[in-house]
């Protein structure tokens, strides 16, 4: 599954992201929250306009770096589930 396409049932919403957006005026925070949680869970692109756009910036690499650690702990779970179950040295008797 590519890391772009990865849609999530969660991310990880830091105090931060709430503070950024706390600082915007009214009328742009409901857009930049909902940016931040649309991409955090489904990687869509928001359309920002005004600060938005620069909260938006300053929060997507720690939500990139979100995405990519949840792809590779997918991947990794895959592989894992298709190896061969193995039995700990100290059972072998």
């Amino acid at each position: 599954m590519e890391q772009d396409k990865l849609q999530r049932g969660q991310f990880t919403f830091y105090a931060s992201y709430l503070s950024a957006v706390e600082a915007l005026p009214k009328s742009r925070r409901y857009e930049a929250l909902l940016g931040i949680l649309r991409y955090g869970l489904y990687g869509e692109e928001p359309e920002l306009g005004g600060g938005a756009v620069g909260v938006f910036e300053a929060v997507r690499p720690h939500l990139e770096s979100g995405r990519a650690k949840a792809a590779y702990r997918l991947r990794k779970n895959a592989e894992a589930a298709e190896l061969p179950p193995t039995v700990h040295p100290s059972v072998r008797q």
